[in-house]
């Protein structure tokens, strides 16, 4: 996979359609402007989903959650 971008539009892509891409007008950046850009996904909260979920789903989102509070920092 590999990252590219023209003007403010950013997108993954594999690497031959990259290499298309770079033919016509498209040029490599670093997948960290990619990661700060794309949409962040919310946290979901055990509380309202709760009730019907497994004790396994839950420890899972847990784990999520920390996850992504500490790569926020």
């Amino acid at each position: 996979m590999k990252t590219i971008r023209r003007n403010h539009e950013i997108k993954r892509v594999s690497d031959k359609e990259a290499m298309n891409m770079v033919k016509f007008g498209w040029e490599y950046c670093a997948k960290e402007v990619w990661k700060e850009n794309r949409k962040n996904k919310t946290v979901k909260n055990l509380e309202t989903e709760g009730d019907n979920m497994s004790d396994k789903k839950k420890r899972k989102i847990r784990k999520e959650n920390k996850r992504k509070r500490y790569e926020s920092k």
